[in-house]
């Protein structure tokens, strides 16, 4: 079991990401994008920020450096549909192995989120 900062914009893939997350036994926040995320990163109170890459505002790069230096050690998984896409300039790339490309199986998701929970 997790305690997940679930970030997304698209209110359909976050509340279905968030059903299956809680049906699988995880503790689950979902918030509507970076800077609702960031009121609520504090130490210890989650394992795993899952965010989409792409966000308004603050997007997922940007709320991992800001997230991890609030919250030391928090473990980060991107979702991103759009890899193709630029990023915004001064965003640092992320890596290929921090993303997991939307559509993706569930099981799929669990596998990362159990990898992140073990490293």
């Amino acid at each position: 079991m997790a305690r997940i900062l679930l970030a997304a914009q698209d209110d359909v893939m976050r509340g279905y990401l968030a059903r299956k997350l809680l049906r699988q036994g995880h503790v689950v926040s979902p918030v509507c994008g970076g800077r609702d995320a960031m009121h609520h990163c504090v130490p210890g109170a989650f394992d795993i920020l899952i965010a989409q890459e792409q966000m308004d505002e603050i997007d997922g790069p940007e709320l991992a450096r800001r997230a991890g230096a609030a919250v030391p050690g928090l473990r980060v998984l991107f979702l991103s549909g759009f890899r193709v896409l630029p990023l915004k300039e001064g965003a640092r790339p992320v890596l290929d192995d921090d993303v997991l490309e939307t559509a993706f199986h569930l099981n799929r998701l669990t596998d990362e989120i159990d990898n992140l929970l073990a490293a």
